[in-house]
């Protein structure tokens, strides 16, 4: 057998290799020219053999490097590398929100003012909460509404008589608003002109 065949079959033998190590070592493509150089190289030797064998190490060269493609995509994406490379289909805000999700329809206290935002606590476990817009003093019962990404909302809840006594008279404080006309006209009073 000419020694060229042995060599281009060699070269072969290590370009699929190289294209399989291509795919645990990130050498920015280093490895990969290097396997295409060995194709190249054993084409260059089969035709040195002689015309027919020359378009055999060829046709073996393209088939090598098609089923090293192939198996390069089935078996990059579970490599530590491709895992790393290749985007995941969890939005982590999601993983958030499923961590979270228990919560909804449990009822706990305000260990906080929420104006809207706050801390509260259900079950022994402080966690951040929003309410609806409302300021909800603390120390009143809450109920869990729904989780959005990260955010508890919350809205709150009516108090036992219990709850009640143990909060004196507390009344719910509303906020009026009013506009930079009035705020104006009530200071200056009568000085109008």
């Amino acid at each position: 057998m000419d020694p060229n065949i042995i060599w281009a079959i060699a070269l072969i033998a290590v370009g699929a290799a190289l294209i399989i190590l291509e795919l645990f070592i990130p050498s920015g493509g280093l490895i990969g020219v290097a396997s295409v150089g060995c194709f190249i190289g054993a084409t260059y030797l089969g035709y040195q053999a002689g015309e027919k064998t020359g378009l055999v190490i060829l046709c073996s060269s393209v088939l090598v490097v098609g089923v090293m493609i192939y198996m390069a995509l089935k078996i990059w994406p579970h490599t530590p590398m491709g895992r790393n490379a290749l985007p995941t289909d969890e939005n982590p805000a999601d993983t958030v929100t499923k961590a979270l999700e228990h919560l909804v329809g449990l009822r706990g206290v305000s260990t906080s003012t929420l104006m809207p935002n706050g801390r509260i606590e259900i079950d022994g476990k402080t966690y951040d909460a929003v309410s609806q817009g409302t300021i909800i003093e603390e120390g009143f019962a809450i109920e869990v509404l729904s989780i959005e990404s990260n955010r508890i909302l919350v809205t709150q809840v009516e108090q036992s008589p219990s709850d009640q006594q143990s909060t004196g008279d507390r009344t719910d404080t509303t906020v009026e608003y009013s506009t930079f006309e009035d705020d104006l006209e009530q200071s200056l009073g009568d000085e109008t002109l």
